[in-house]
């Protein structure tokens, strides 16, 4: 098992994806943009986060999320934002509306 990346927007949308399918990490303007893409791909895109911060914290989440991911076991879950139990990897997350948006596409991963 490897690293998995934990988003949960409190109204039952959620996504876990491994850590190795991170492509960037995007921040400004108060908002942190994940991008995800498959093992084994050509870059495609097939999923994306949008995280809310503090006013002014973007940089330090993108930072905070990239250390996070770097860090610990390969084998652990990293709740980066969960909503419905109020979990941040980052105390810069907009408590209780810290995940915007959860994109997946599914069609994409297995085309």
């Amino acid at each position: 098992m490897e690293k998995l990346l934990y988003f949960n927007t409190g109204t039952e949308d959620s996504l876990a994806v491994p850590a190795s399918c991170l492509y960037l990490i995007d921040g400004g303007n108060d908002v942190v943009t994940l991008y995800f893409t498959p093992k084994g791909s050509n870059g495609s895109l097939i999923s994306s986060v949008v995280l809310n911060c503090a006013n002014g914290a973007s940089d330090a989440l993108v930072l905070a999320i990239a250390q996070a991911c770097a860090g610990g076991r390969q084998d652990e879950v990293v709740v980066v934002a969960d909503d419905a139990n109020s979990v941040y990897v980052d105390g810069a997350i907009t408590a209780g509306a810290g995940v915007g948006t959860i994109t997946a596409d599914v069609t994409v991963a297995f085309s």
